[in-house]
This record gives structure tokens, C-alpha cells and sequence, in this order.
């Protein structure tokens, strides 16, 4: 095509054009993206998302929440707070956030309590919490049981015969996870017979958690009667260990320990070399509240013993976790090369956790509909919420859900604790030599070799 000076100033019109469009474009696009705001959450389980069972909380949680945050104007404290809020509030829009300085409120400061810059007070009805790390979905969630539940229930915690104990800080202890019952709006309680034997009227749950030396037969009696009368129970058991005169307790739920300690191959998949360590994955969790949502995690049991229960007719049970099926009980020692013996061991799949439920009211011609029940677990396995495990995989969300469920708090048994499993990135030695070369020398001589050969196409054209 023969260039003109007609043609050229077509050409010029119009790259004006073009670029005049361009820039109208992109200042609509600029306009618009004050307006109007897209998200969308990358994160490996979706921690920047408001999770299901968070709006499920707020759905029962009807009159309004007020949210002030002692934090100073500094925007990389703020912002978080703000952004994590917004997600409650696009659910629920009666949530209200105010920001004050805590440092133009001294005396403010020191009537509320504040501790930390940027500690939050969550106010529903007439009832408040602090919050005083830094706030994520699982701290704000935690925050709104606290002020949901009406009465904090009361978890009892038998001491006094070697069982691990809530607020010592040994990796056998039970303090992480009572720590965050603490959080989540419980009261955590010990019960030591040796100063007396009665279990308060007002426990909610009471934990039994492997003891390693003999109760006496009144500690004893004191436990029978407070299953008789309705009580809700946790009990943990352990292999090889006996149950220290816990028998007629044992008798109430038809309860048997399997011989041996279960083994499982599969561990080796995991990187663990201890087959004891059991894992229970999806197919191992029951149809029941306290697994449901926990399919996605894994949940590790150290030195499980396989359980059987034959209940009474009025006890309805329901198989809350169970092992791989190539998993097994083994009966002899766990040394050396350890293999399935079909004449002594026990082949799996072997339950470990059960749940138990019946009625409470004894006059059924003046039953509710819905009457009462009384809630038990029994799990052949107490080290999973010791404070050396209960923070591998799905744990400590089992061990929650397990207490939300004793304690008749139904509403808050799903709330997860997200963790954010991709703030971290592990490379191979060999993927680590692969990108260093592919940056430091690949990418940058194929772009020198392919500016040469343009350069040498276009001379000689």
C-alpha cells in the first residue's frame, strides 16, 4: 500500500483515537472500581472466607452486636480488624464496628479493662468478651459463643489417680485443649475426690481421662450415681492400662476393650515410623454430629485399644470413629518388624470412638416431645488431646465438637478452627537448584536469543 500524506494522517487519527478510548476505558475502569469491589479467596481452605457454620451462628444470634476496637489509627492494625468484620457484616448487618484511639481515652482504658492496642470488646445483649491477639475468624467466633451461651457449662475434670491434668503444661497434659474450651465459653473445673466425694449438682459434662492408679469404692459410687441421675460423661480409656476399678461403669454401656493396641501400615504414607499412631481419615467417621464437617481432616490417635459396647435397651450408640481396615489390633510387642498375626491379632476395621444417648425423663406418659437425653462418649484413646497432638490435623476440632456436643450446646458444635495451611512454602533441594537456574540463567538467555533473532529478522527484511 503506497503511503500518502492522506493515509499517514489516517493512520495518526486514528492511534489518537485508540488511545484517547484507552484512557476513557481505563478511567471508567478506575471509576468503577471505587464503586464496586470484587473478592475472591485463594487460600488453601479458604480461611479469608466466612465459613458455614460461622453463618450459622450469626442466623441464631437474633438481636444486634456492637464490636469496639481499642486500636491506635494506625491503618496496618486497623485494616485487619475492619476487613474480618466486614465478613460478619455482609451476613448479618446489625453489626456495628467503632474504632477508638486508645491512647486519646486513658481513663476509658482503664474502667474497660484494656490491655493491648487493638483489643476488641464484642457486646450482645447484656453480655460482653475481650478479645486481646489478633482477630481472626476463629477468635471472633470463639468471642460470640462467649457472650451467646446464657450460663458458661461447667466441664469437670477427674484428678487425683495420675490422669492427665488441664492446667499443667506437659506434653501428656490436657491444658491446650482446655484452654480453648476456655475460650469458647466453657468453665473448666477439677475434681478432686480426696477433698470430698460429690460431684457438683451443676457439672455438665464430667471427663474421665485414663486414670493410672485404683479409685476407691465411694470415688466409685460417686461416679455410678452421677450416670444413674442423667450426668453426661467423656471417658477416655488407654491400652494396657487397667480401669482402676471402673468396672461397674464399664457394665452401665456393655463396654469391652479390644486385646492389644491397634496398628496401622498406612502411617508409613504419612512419613510417621510408628504404626501405632492411628489415623482415621474420611471413611472412619460416623453419621453423627461431633464427625460431621471433620471428612476433609485427618485425626491422629497415638496408642489407640479397639472398643465394643453392648448397651442396655434403653441406650442408643453410634460408631463416632473407626480404623483403616487393613489397620489391626496387635497383642504381642510392638518391636521390631511388626506383622499381622491371624491366629493372635485382630484385623480391623476397629471402632474407637463411640457415642451413647438416652432419655432422661424415667415417666414416659409425661415425656415431651423431644425430651432431654443423656450424652456419652467413650474413646479408646486419650493422648489425640494431650498438648503433644491436639494440634495435628483435626484433633482439636474432634475434641470441641465432642464437648459442644456433651454439653447439649448443639448450635455451636460445627464452627471450625481454620488454620492457615499455605503461609508457608517447603521446596526440594532439587526444585530449589531447578528455579534458580530456570531465573538466573534460562529465562534471561532466551530473551537475549530471541531479541537477537528479531533484531537480525528485521535487518534483513
Amino acid at each position: 500500500m503506497q503511503v500518502t500524506k492522506r493515509t499517514h494522517l489516517q493512520a495518526r487519527l486514528q492511534n489518537t483515537l485508540f488511545l484517547v478510548l484507552l484512557v476513557i476505558v481505563i478511567g471508567l475502569i478506575a471509576w468503577l472500581s471505587t464503586r464496586y469491589e470484587i473478592k475472591a479467596d485463594w487460600t488453601v481452605n479458604n480461611r479469608h472466607t466466612l465459613s458455614e457454620a460461622s453463618k450459622k451462628l450469626l442466623d441464631e444470634l437474633s438481636d444486634p452486636i456492637t464490636i469496639t476496637a481499642y486500636a491506635s489509627n494506625d491503618n496496618d492494625l486497623r485494616k485487619p480488624i475492619k476487613d474480618l468484620v466486614e465478613r460478619y457484616q455482609r451476613h448479618k448487618s446489625d453489626i456495628s464496628l467503632h474504632f477508638v484511639d486508645p491512647f486519646t481515652v486513658p481513663a476509658e482504658v482503664q474502667e474497660r479493662g484494656i490491655q493491648v492496642d487493638g483489643e476488641l470488646i464484642i457486646y450482645y445483649q447484656e453480655r460482653s468478651t475481650h478479645i486481646r491477639q489478633t482477630p481472626s475468624e476463629q477468635e471472633l467466633a470463639s468471642a460470640l459463643q462467649r457472650v451467646a451461651r446464657t450460663e458458661k457449662p461447667i466441664i469437670v475434670f477427674l484428678e487425683g489417680h495420675g490422669e492427665p491434668s488441664p492446667t499443667d503444661f506437659a506434653d501428656h497434659d490436657l491444658s491446650k485443649w482446655a484452654q480453648v474450651l476456655k475460650d469458647r465459653g466453657f468453665e473448666v473445673q477439677s475434681l478432686n475426690f480426696g477433698k470430698g466425694l460429690e460431684i457438683p449438682y451443676d457439672t455438665q459434662v464430667l471427663v474421665i481421662a485414663t486414670p493410672r492408679k485404683q479409685l476407691l469404692p465411694g470415688e466409685i459410687a460417686a461416679i455410678s450415681d452421677y450416670i444413674d441421675k442423667g450426668g453426661n460423661l467423656l471417658w477416655l480409656l488407654e491400652p494396657n492400662i487397667s480401669l482402676q476399678g471402673l468396672e461397674p461403669v464399664a457394665e452401665k454401656f456393655g463396654l469391652m476393650r479390644r486385646a492389644g493396641v491397634i496398628v496401622d501400615p498406612s502411617t508409613q504414607l504419612l512419613g510417621l515410623n510408628n504404626p501405632a499412631i492411628v489415623p482415621v481419615t474420611s471413611t472412619g467417621y460416623g453419621y453423627h454430629p461431633v464427625t460431621s464437617g471433620l471428612e476433609q481432616y485427618l485425626t491422629l490417635f497415638p496408642q489407640a485399644v479397639g472398643l465394643a459396647v453392648v448397651p442396655p435397651e434403653a441406650w442408643e450408640e453410634t460408631i463416632l470413629l473407626k480404623t483403616h481396615p487393613q489397620a489391626w489390633s496387635e497383642t504381642g510387642e510392638l518391636k521390631g518388624t511388626i506383622k499381622y498375626d491371624e491366629d493372635s491379632d485382630i484385623q480391623g476395621p476397629l471402632n474407637i470412638a463411640f457415642a451413647l444417648i438416652r432419655d432422661k425423663s424415667g415417666d414416659k406418659e409425661e415425656e415431651p416431645d423431644t425430651p432431654p437425653k443423656q450424652r456419652i462418649i467413650l474413646v479408646g484413646e486419650s493422648d489425640f488431646l494431650s498438648n503433644a497432638f491436639v494440634g495435628y490435623g483435626g484433633n482439636l476440632d474432634l475434641g470441641v465438637k465432642m464437648m459442644n456436643w456433651l454439653a447439649e450446646d448443639d448450635t455451636f458444635i460445627d464452627i471450625p478452627i481454620k488454620t492457615g495451611v499455605d503461609l508457608s512454602l517447603e521446596l526440594s533441594s532439587n526444585t530449589v537448584i531447578f528455579l534458580g537456574g530456570l531465573f538466573l540463567f534460562i529465562l534471561p538467555f532466551s530473551l537475549v536469543t530471541t531479541g537477537i533473532l528479531i533484531w537480525l529478522r528485521r535487518r534483513k527484511a
